[in-house]
C-alpha cells in the first residue's frame, strides 16, 4: 500500500498599495479648501443671523416704546382739563403768578423744538422729530375723596383725605393708625415725584379747582396734603364767586395730574445710563470710542415735568433705543357746533387756542437697527412717512442703518365732550 504524498502551497503575501505623498498633499489641500468654504459660509450665516437679530431686537424695543407712548397719549386729559385757559368749569382761573406749566395746562401740546437732536445722527440726517407734552392722571387713575379742605388763618390750604374709600384702598392707603409708615410711602409716590409736588384737581358740583402739592404727610389714621400758596383755592361765599370750597370741604373729588414730555434726544451724557453705553465701549459723553456711530445715537425719552415746566432729572427714562423720528398729525372738530372731524394744520403748541376740540392723533415713531448694514439709501417721497434708512456717515453719507416705523391712530377719548370755546 503506497502512501500518497500531497503538498499544500501557502499563499504568497501580497503587498497593499498606499497613497503616494503627492496624493496625500492633494487630498489635504482639497480638504483645506473645503474647510475654508464651510467656515466662510458659516461665518456669513452667523453674521446674517446677528444682523437680523439686531433688527428684530430694535423692532421689539421700538414696539414696547411705542405702546408706552400710545398708552400715555390715549389718557391725555384724563381727570384733568383739555385747556385750562378756556375751560368754563375752572373755578380758580389761571393767574400770571401761577407756575407756567399749570397756567397753560393742556391735555396735549406738540413741540416743534428740535434742538435736543442737533448733535445727534438724527439732526445730521436732516430729520426734525416732534416732542409731546401730555397731561392727565397717568400715575394713578383713582379719584380720592376729601374729609375736609381748609385754610388755617394765615396758613396754606390743607386737604385731609378720606382713607376709608375703595379708591384709597386700591392705592394701598389704610385707615388703621398702625399703617402710618406704609401710608407715607404711598402718599410720597402718588403726590410727589422725586420730591417735586404734582398738580391736583378738586371737583365739586361739576366745578374744578387746581392746586400744587407742597407736602403729603401721613399721621396715624390720616393723610394730610398741604398745598403751595399759588394757586390758592377759592371758598364759596355768599355774594361772591359762585363756586369753590363749601362748608368743610367734605366729599370733594381729588385727582392727581402728571405732566410728561416725550422727545428724541441723546442720552450718552446721562450718568444714570452709563452702564448701558459702557457695553458699547462708550464712557459718559460718548467720546471714548467704542462701536462705530454709537456716540451720536438718539433715544425716545420720557421725563416728568414740574408745574413750572422744568424737567425732573431723576425721572428721565429711555423708552425706545435708537429712535430717529417722531411725528404727529391731529384731527379735531371743525368748531364747537359742528362735530365733523377735519385735519388740524395749525401748530398745536402752547398758543393753540382750541386744544379742547382735538379728537385724535396719528402717531409715527421710527427706530433704527443698531448696526449700519447698507451702503445705499432708498429714495422715497413722503419725508418721514416713508423713512426706510438713515445715514450714519458724515455729511449724510453711507453707511446706512435700516429703519422701522410704527404708526397708529389714537382717539383722545377724554376730550370727546369738550365742545366749548
Amino acid at each position: 500500500m503506497s502512501a500518497l504524498t500531497s503538498s499544500s502551497h501557502c499563499p504568497r503575501p501580497t503587498r497593499s498599495r498606499g497613497f503616494t505623498l503627492v496624493e496625500l498633499m492633494v487630498a489635504m489641500t482639497g480638504g483645506l479648501f473645503l474647510s475654508i468654504v464651510v467656515f466662510a459660509l458659516s461665518r456669513d450665516a452667523s453674521r446674517f443671523y446677528q444682523r437680523e437679530s439686531r433688527v428684530a431686537n430694535a423692532t421689539l424695543a421700538g414696539v414696547s416704546g411705542f405702546e408706552r407712548l400710545s398708552g400715555d397719549l390715549a389718557r391725555a386729559g384724563h381727570l384733568s382739563t383739555p385747556n385750562i385757559a378756556a375751560d368754563p368749569r375752572v373755578c380758580n382761573r389761571p393767574q400770571a403768578a401761577w407756575p407756567e406749566a399749570l397756567r397753560s395746562l393742556r391735555a396735549l401740546v406738540v413741540d416743534s423744538n428740535t434742538t435736543s437732536t442737533a448733535s445727534t445722527e438724527v439732526g445730521a440726517a436732516g430729520l426734525t422729530p416732534k416732542g409731546l407734552i401730555i397731561s392727565g392722571a397717568l400715575t394713578t387713575p383713582e379719584v380720592l375723596l376729601t374729609s375736609s379742605v381748609s385754610a388755617p388763618e394765615g396758613g396754606a390750604w390743607q386737604i385731609t383725605l378720606n382713607l376709608a374709600t375703595p379708591a384709597a384702598a386700591r392705592l394701598g392707603l389704610d385707615p388703621a393708625p398702625s399703617a402710618n409708615a406704609k401710608n407715607q410711602l404711598v402718599l410720597s409716590s402718588v403726590f410727589t415725584s422725586d420730591g417735586q409736588g404734582r398738580i391736583i384737581r378738586l371737583r365739586d358740583h361739576g366745578m374744578d379747582q387746581y392746586g400744587i402739592v407742597k407736602t403729603a404727610v401721613a399721621s396715624p389714621g390720616e393723610a394730610i396734603i398741604t398745598l403751595e400758596g399759588k394757586p390758592a383755592l377759592l371758598r364759596l361765599v355768599k355774594g361772591g364767586v359762585q363756586c369753590g370750597v363749601h362748608d368743610l370741604g367734605e366729599g370733594m373729588a381729588l385727582s392727581v395730574i402728571d405732566l410728561v414730555r416725550y422727545d428724541i434726544r441723546s442720552m450718552v451724557a446721562d450718568s444714570s445710563y452709563a452702564p448701558l453705553f459702557k457695553a458699547s465701549g462708550l464712557g459718559t459723553g460718548g467720546t471714548s470710542g467704542g462701536l462705530p456711530y454709537e456716540g451720536k445715537r438718539a433715544e425716545l425719552v420720557r421725563v416728568e415735568l414740574t408745574p413750572g415746566g422744568t424737567e425732573i432729572p431723576a425721572t428721565r427714562e429711555i423708552v425706545a433705543e435708537y429712535a430717529v423720528d417722531l411725528q404727529v398729525d391731529a384731527w379735531g372738530a371743525r368748531n364747537n357746533l359742528d362735530p365733523a372731524l377735519v385735519p388740524i394744520t395749525a401748530q398745536i403748541d402752547q398758543a393753540y387756542p382750541l386744544t379742547q376740540l382735538l379728537r385724535g392723533v396719528h402717531l409715527r415713531l421710527s427706530v433704527r437697527s443698531r448696526e449700519a448694514d447698507r451702503e445705499a439709501d432708498i429714495t422715497s417721497a413722503g419725508g418721514s412717512a416713508n423713512l426706510y434708512r438713515i445715514p450714519l456717515g458724515e455729511g449724510k453719507t453711507a453707511p446706512y442703518a435700516r429703519v422701522r416705523t410704527f404708526q397708529s391712530d389714537i382717539a383722545l377719548r377724554n376730550l370727546e365732550n369738550s365742545n366749548w370755546l
